[in-house]
């Protein structure tokens, strides 16, 4: 698990650093969350039978829900203030997808203030990874022809698996509701509560004092909107990142926790855990979601194939 945020990590900087220049100039400038509306554009309002996925928008301003690994869906779909859009999952199942928020755009959905974490970048690079997102593994819904899972060679399962993850950073306030099944066979997470206000600004990242040089660091980005997870803070290059971009170095591994050299019980009981980014994250989601690559225990559902799952950004909160 801690190579695949490593990876993503790797792919941003790639993006920004390759493409972003030559791509910016094909898309109009960033607009405010009040013009950012997308024109003649309404909520896709259809049933939610087996397999489908919701997103959800409670946020004072329109978004684009950005997706990564589910065919035959768009990979930008608008979603006004107040409104939704449904998600068919093919009965098949799919082995990995990826959904987040976009907001302050141009028309096209992109040159954004926020969730612009992949190309086309704007001329200072593509924005960091923070995403408040949504990952998930679908189920199989068939007898027979069910989608290979790529990192086990097998068909997928009537298990659905999925995460809402902070591990690289957060943008929005969140909260993923279920239905279709008993609760206590598929908890939600709640972060209402989760607010780009409270990013921590000087949060301790010195492992245990061994690099001083790190002990007070501002997790908030710069010139975007988000908040660093701690081994993003130290490793990306620009947006307020340090730019080490080394996740096995002396200041990352233990933030970063690859494996190897960092094994998930060290990093279990490493200095991640201590910082307040973690702390904040656990206690505005109320321990329902990934603050740190190894924090299954918190962050990590496996439901039955009915469960149906909604992801709501900006969500009222819930007591």
């Amino acid at each position: 698990m801690a190579r695949r945020f490593i990876a993503r990590l790797l792919v941003a900087v790639v993006l920004a650093t390759a493409f972003c220049l030559a791509m910016a100039a094909l898309f109009k400038p960033m607009r405010s969350s009040e013009e950012a509306s997308p024109r003649a554009v309404v909520s896709i309002q259809v049933s939610r039978p087996a397999g489908s996925f919701r997103v959800t928008n409670d946020c004072g301003f329109a978004i684009w829900v950005a997706q990564q690994g589910l065919p035959g869906a768009p990979q930008l779909t608008p979603v006004n203030e107040g409104g939704f859009a449904d998600f068919s999952v093919p009965p098949s199942g799919v082995p990995s997808t990826r959904f987040w928020a976009k907001a302050e755009c141009d028309d096209a959905g992109q040159g954004c203030k926020m969730g612009q974490s992949s190309a086309p970048c704007p001329p200072n690079g593509c924005a960091p990874p923070v995403d408040s997102k949504l990952e998930a593994t679908w189920p199989c819904l068939l007898d027979a022809g069910c989608a290979i899972n790529p990192s086990s060679g097998k068909p997928l399962t009537s298990t659905l698996w999925w995460n809402a993850s902070a591990v690289d950073g957060f943008t929005l306030p969140f909260a993923v509701r279920v239905s279709g099944v008993e609760a206590s066979a598929c908890p939600p997470a709640d972060c209402s509560k989760l607010l780009a206000k409270d990013c921590p600004t000087d949060d301790d990242l010195s492992d245990d004092g061994k690099n001083p040089a790190y002990k007070s660091q501002d997790e908030k980005l710069e010139g975007a909107v988000g908040c660093f997870a701690p081994y993003m803070k130290l490793g990306y290059p620009g947006y307020g990142g340090d730019g080490l971009n080394a996740p096995a170095g002396p200041v990352e591994k233990m933030y970063a926790c690859p494996t190897p050299p960092t094994t998930p019980e060290a990093c279990r009981a490493g200095p991640v855990t201590k910082t307040k980014y973690v702390g904040l994250v656990h206690r505005a989601c109320k321990e329902s979601v990934y603050s740190y690559a190894y924090d299954d225990a918190v962050g990590l559902r496996s439901c039955p194939a009915g469960a149906l799952l909604e992801l709501v950004y900006c969500p009222k909160e819930a007591g």
